[in-house]
C-alpha cells in the first residue's frame, strides 16, 4: 500500500516580486519554450476548434 501525501516538504520563500531569470531557468528544465507539453496544448487547442468537421467526415 502505498501513502500519498500532498503537501511540499519544505516551505517555499515567498517571493516579494518575479524573477524573470530563474522563471527561465525553470521554464528550461520543464522541456523550454516549444516542449512536449506546449506541443501537446497547442495540438489540442488545435483540434478542439477545427472547422468543418462535418464536411470532412
Amino acid at each position: 500500500m502505498m501513502k500519498r501525501v500532498n503537501k511540499i516538504a519544505i516551505e517555499l520563500p515567498i517571493p516579494e516580486h518575479g524573477d524573470m531569470n530563474a522563471a527561465a531557468a525553470v521554464q528550461e528544465l520543464m522541456g523550454g519554450k516549444f516542449g512536449e507539453m506546449s506541443t501537446l496544448n497547442n495540438y489540442m487547442f488545435q483540434s478542439f476548434n477545427f472547422r468543418g468537421k462535418k464536411k470532412l467526415k
